[in-house]
């Protein structure tokens, strides 16, 4: 049974290194992650991390339904809502009230198009 607050299912790619020590494409990873929903990063977060950046940043969290957390590491790619989202930060978190681990993972995405603006006619 997974945490009533991981409501999404996400996957993650990993990149893979070539031969010669040349990093080759994502492929997938991790499937069927419960997570919560991606929220917006908290100030307090942003400050306590150092980060410096125009981007935006979202977090979500996994509780997992056992003790062993998933292997999730930074630059990995988190796949939520359909959207790829770089994993910046991941961190363990303690659940105070039932003592099981959880898991904080904070991620940017990397916006590869930008929108189109129809042209005004003279």
């Amino acid at each position: 049974m997974t945490h009533p607050f991981c409501t999404v299912t996400a996957t993650t790619k990993r990149n893979q290194t070539g031969t010669g020590g040349v990093t080759g494409a994502a492929v997938a990873y991790l499937t069927a992650l419960a997570v919560t929903p991606l929220w917006p990063l908290r100030p307090e977060t942003i400050e306590s991390l150092g980060i410096s950046s125009p981007r935006e940043y979202k977090e979500c969290y996994h509780v997992p339904t056992g003790d062993a957390l998933p292997d999730i590491v930074e630059r990995d790619i988190l796949v939520h809502g359909g959207a790829e989202y770089i994993v910046d930060h991941v961190a363990e978190w303690p659940d105070i009230a039932g003592g099981v681990p959880s898991l904080q993972i904070v991620v940017t995405q990397v916006k590869t198009a930008w929108p189109t603006v129809a042209a005004e006619e003279p």
